[in-house]
């Protein structure tokens, strides 16, 4: 066994023990009813088909977090959320902040934009990536979904959650609408306890929600500049239905996974046996290439995965535009090509958009791949599997024996 290997190893052994700690051991009888969703915190790497309420052996993960913990917001830098006794106050996506009250608590003389009885019972949620949140807390708590009263864009997403499709599908959950248009008719007729957002420019959703009176509240997690801190708004979310315990545990879960895939990558470019790569990140429509740009949580995941990214020069935290002539002149010499989209299906409807991309190094030695149908919803969802995916990509000889979930190589 080479040196790089042995590196390799090591470093794989200490992320299963590790892990393994960190997410503990399922015992016990089950309860609750069944989910068709995929479990993470339990058996850590092992696919289930259903999932349910835990009872938690004494672990020392239990143990830490017996006396209910202090929510720290480590990554996130557009939400915050303060403890207050028995009380949380809570800064959302647009600075507003929000007083989150038990239903049994007496309503403290504290200053707040709005005042929400906790847990949350009737949620309408604009985006999917807020119910990829939730179903991630459903590993814990199974029962959550229905919790959430309606979903704009319900019937218009092709959903990877089958729980929320069959929900809607009977009614249980209402379609509302477009997220810049929704059916406020159909919203009052909800009557929410709350309402989650996103807001955008030009956005005429708040304004009439606060018309109607309304509760509603902002998450805008697509700002964020980190994959953790993206993913770090399943505190925020777990916050209004009393789930800040299980927000941690999940989080923590991830933020280690995450970590240890970066020390594999690290170590295995520290062995002195591989280059930096270079890697282009692009989607095209109607003769425009929109790229991540240089400071977008794509670019920092890269390198940290040990990539080089040929637009980390342009300034930005979301996309930038570029030509099509810069796009080819870029990724010419790029050992990896990712399109960010599914819509582009295989290299010859890649090429018919960028003809000349035919000659690029990654065309040739086959290293073009792009997004997969369920990203937008379960790559958010698995976070730290969405890395482990990014990390094959540019380092099959470290990651060779993973299965691709959300990215595919263009054929």
């Amino acid at each position: 066994m080479n040196r790089a290997a042995k590196i390799v190893t090591i470093v794989s052994l200490l992320a299963a023990l590790i892990l393994g700690f960190v997410a503990g051991h399922y015992s016990g009888s089950l309860t609750g009813g069944p989910t068709s969703i995929e479990t993470r915190l339990v058996t850590v790497t092992e696919r289930v088909e259903t999932t349910h309420t835990e009872k938690w052996t004494t672990t020392v993960l239990q143990v830490i977090h017996k006396a209910e913990p202090e929510t720290v917001v480590k990554y996130a830098e557009h939400f915050s959320i303060t403890r207050l006794g028995g009380y949380t106050l809570v800064r959302d996506g647009v600075n507003r902040t929000i007083l989150l009250v038990p239903e049994n608590s007496s309503i403290p003389n504290i200053h707040a934009d709005l005042v929400v009885r906790t847990p949350v019972k009737r949620a309408v949620l604009m985006s999917a990536t807020h119910i990829a949140l939730i179903e991630r807390l459903r590993e814990y708590s199974p029962e959550l979904l229905n919790n959430v009263a309606g979903i704009m864009w319900g019937e218009a997403y092709g959903w990877f959650f089958p729980d929320v499709e069959k929900m809607l599908g009977e009614g249980r959950i209402k379609d509302v609408g477009a997220a810049w248009s929704p059916d406020y008719e159909r919203l009052l007729e909800i009557k929410p306890d709350l309402v989650m957002i996103y807001t955008f420019p030009g956005d005429p959703v708040v304004s009439k929600l606060e018309e109607l009176g309304i509760p509603y509240v902002v998450n805008n997690e697509y700002l964020e500049t980190s994959l953790l801190g993206r993913f770090e708004w399943i505190k925020f979310v777990a916050a209004f239905f009393n789930l800040d315990d299980v927000a941690d545990r999940i989080f923590q879960y991830v933020e280690m996974s995450n970590n240890l895939t970066v020390s594999k990558v690290q170590a295995f470019i520290g062995s002195g046996q591989s280059r930096p790569l270079k890697v282009v990140w692009f989607s095209v429509y109607r003769g425009t290439a929109y790229v991540s740009a240089g400071d977008s949580y794509v670019a920092k995941a890269l390198k940290e995965l040990g990539a080089v990214y040929v637009f980390s020069d342009l300034s930005g935290t979301g996309s930038a535009s570029v030509s099509l002539e810069e796009l080819v002149s870029r990724a010419a010499d790029a050992d990896v090509i990712v399109v960010s989209t599914d819509l582009i299906k295989s290299k010859d409807e890649l090429i018919q958009e960028i003809p000349q991309l035919e000659l690029s190094k990654a065309f040739k030695e086959g290293r073009v791949f792009r997004f997969d149908d369920d990203i937008y919803q379960l790559g958010y969802y698995d976070t730290e599997g969405w890395l482990k995916d990014v990390a094959a990509i540019l380092w099959p000889d470290v990651f060779g024996d993973r299965e691709l979930e959300y990215f595919v190589p263009l054929r």
